[in-house]
């Protein structure tokens, strides 16, 4: 009977010694993380790899050193992580990411927005609200003051998004740094104090990602006809291969329509070349270019890399009436691709506020000492032009697309009166 107890009794001190055996090997492990070596192996891959490091305005050196220090103290990879992601926001480029996420981090700019606002005389004016998000619903509209999110004011939410002080700032900086913090973190329920003229109010909004998440239950495309003319929407859908179909359906709704118009403010989550060219070749019959790129190499910069062309071949039906593309703050990436495609390829205009500018085509790199990836720009995007695809700004240009003021929608209003004097 004591010998059996005495089993017992060592069986259960064996086991807090296995336990205290796993702690040490756990500790040691996150104490083999190296921060020089972190960090040497993601300044090393921008400077090899990304083709918007030379980005106006941005001293990247001066970035470098500055957030060095504060990279080399990390003692974990999550620090390390989350320092990154505060040093790539302030090329306040929304291709440039570092993940994995977690639900500390911010959602990701412009899928998760739905407010954007710019920072003139020390005030951050809201500009434009995506039409049908929660911020839209809710009633925040354009003109109105954001002063506080998430309970912190304006000031210190983008010291939170780029770790510097906003008067150590490019304006555009700022205004990024604004509009992230606006998207408020990933899933999570947001708090956004506005003064609309009449005081503050103050608004608590659902998730920036739902609305858009909510679309994938849904038609891709979107269409209707607004007397003789046809009206095509994208919804967030230029990764889906379903797009394509989607988008020659509603097409041939709409062929004998007496103009058309296309709608890619809803596409901030971009998507890929195989789904924009089909749609693009219902537009020509021939042949035809769209957009021109460079891309960076580890060993020649993208400056000194001959300049190829990307070209879209003819698709049925052919629509051979007048088009206008619609364009705003949450056309990203293959949004932007597609909107200066159309217009390469003859759009009679090309209607709404500048694009989100989503720098380049993108690759994801990993980084095995710091267990994380770098999502970055490595081919430079122009318009057939020569002009860099950031640079285009619509034909019609209007400060807010989405919803104005009043709740309307400005750039569809636009289009209309544009297409009933063609």
């Amino acid at each position: 009977m004591k010998n059996k107890k005495f089993r017992m009794v060592f069986g259960g001190f064996f086991a807090l010694s296995l336990c205290a055996c796993q702690h040490v090997t756990i500790q040691n492990v996150a104490q083999s993380f190296n921060a020089n070596l972190a960090w040497l192996e993601l300044k090393n891959t921008l400077e090899q790899q990304y083709a918007y490091l030379d980005r106006s305005g941005v001293d990247k050196d001066k970035l470098f050193n500055l957030f060095a220090p504060k990279l080399l103290a990390t003692q974990s990879k999550q620090a390390f992580a989350d320092t990154a992601q505060q040093l790539l926001r302030n090329f306040y480029d929304p291709h440039l990411n570092l993940g994995p996420y977690n639900e500390q981090d911010f959602s990701v700019y412009p899928t998760g927005s739905d407010i954007y606002v710019n920072y003139q005389n020390q005030q951050f004016i809201v500009v434009d609200v995506k039409a049908g998000s929660a911020a839209d619903l809710a009633g925040i509209r354009a003109n109105m003051l954001v002063t506080k999110v998430n309970g912190l004011s304006m000031s210190l939410a983008v010291k939170q998004v780029l770790g510097r002080e906003l008067s150590q700032l490019l304006p555009e900086q700022v205004n990024y740094a604004a509009n992230v913090s606006l998207g408020g973190l990933r899933n999570t329920v947001r708090t956004i104090t506005v003064n609309n003229g009449m005081g503050e109010k103050y608004y608590e909004l659902a998730a920036s990602y739902e609305a858009i998440n909510a679309l994938r239950d849904g038609p891709m495309v979107s269409y209707r006809k607004i007397d003789n003319l046809g009206y095509v929407r994208f919804n967030n859908g230029l990764g889906n291969a379903k797009t394509v179909d989607e988008f020659k359906q509603a097409l041939l709704e709409l062929i004998d329509t007496e103009a058309l118009i296309i709608d890619l403010r809803n596409t901030p989550s971009g998507g890929n070349t195989s789904v924009a060219e089909p749609i693009l070749g219902h537009f020509v019959t021939h042949k035809t270019a769209y957009q021109r790129y460079q891309t960076q190499l580890s060993d020649l910069p993208y400056i000194d890399v001959e300049m190829s062309t990307a070209y879209v071949e003819p698709n049925l039906p052919f629509y051979d009436k007048p088009f206008v593309v619609l364009a705003g703050h949450w056309s990203g990436s293959m949004g932007e691709g597609m909107t200066i495609g159309f217009d390469a390829i003859g759009a009679k205009a090309v209607i709404g506020a500048p694009m989100a500018d989503l720098l380049g085509g993108i690759k994801t790199v990993q980084l095995k000492h710091s267990d994380t990836w770098l999502e970055l720009g490595f081919e430079r995007l122009y318009h057939v032009n020569g002009s860099f695809r950031e640079d285009f700004v619509p034909h019609i240009r209007l400060d807010t697309a989405d919803r104005d003021s009043a709740g309307n929608d400005p750039a569809l209003a636009k289009a209309l009166s544009v297409l009933d004097k063609v």
